[in-house]
């Protein structure tokens, strides 16, 4: 069966909260604490967070499945919060996009990435941690350019995160 996407619901909160924790640290630098990663997912990543984005009025989640299992997703904030940098400013943002890494190479991020960009219009940025190249690659592969650089916090660390933006027609 072909990998689908769908709304999340609130009875996907576990769900949601195990592909984030399990995510998590391929998407910060290699040489994070364990302690910086823990911290950030105990304060930001439990099942009740999830259901907290569900309730916001500006939070879309999306869940790709594959054979009626979880196994990404992706978060848009339509009200995000400022960076300072011109290019990135006033645009909705793509928080979160993770794949469990048993998909990867499968289709279901790009999967993921057209759903979720279907649900935008005009430009849309994101931020991903400076040492992901594979994240960065699918990015840049998809319209996303580098516009600035941000701060990232997790725990007692601070981390380089590049933004990007893509433009309405990806170029």
């Amino acid at each position: 069966m072909p990998y689908q996407i769908r709304p999340a619901r609130s009875d996907d909160c576990e769900a949601l909260s195990h592909i984030g924790q399990a995510t998590f640290a391929l998407a910060s630098p290699s040489d994070s604490a364990p302690s910086a990663l823990q911290h950030y997912i105990t304060h930001n990543l439990q099942p009740e967070h999830f259901q907290q984005h569900l309730q916001h009025p500006h939070k879309r989640l999306l869940i790709v499945e594959h054979d009626g299992h979880a196994v990404g997703y992706s978060m848009l904030d339509l009200a995000p919060g400022r960076l300072d940098i011109a290019a990135a400013e006033h645009r909705v943002e793509i928080s979160r996009c993770y794949v469990l890494p048993e998909a990867h190479g499968q289709g279901a991020a790009q999967l993921l990435l057209d759903a979720t960009l279907a649900h935008t219009c005009g430009a849309v940025r994101l931020t991903v941690n400076e040492g992901n190249a594979r994240a960065i690659r699918f990015y840049e592969r998809n319209g996303f350019r580098k516009v600035g650089e941000a701060i990232f916090p997790c725990g007692d660390e601070r981390h380089n995160d590049w933004v990007m933006v893509r433009s309405p027609a990806g170029l």
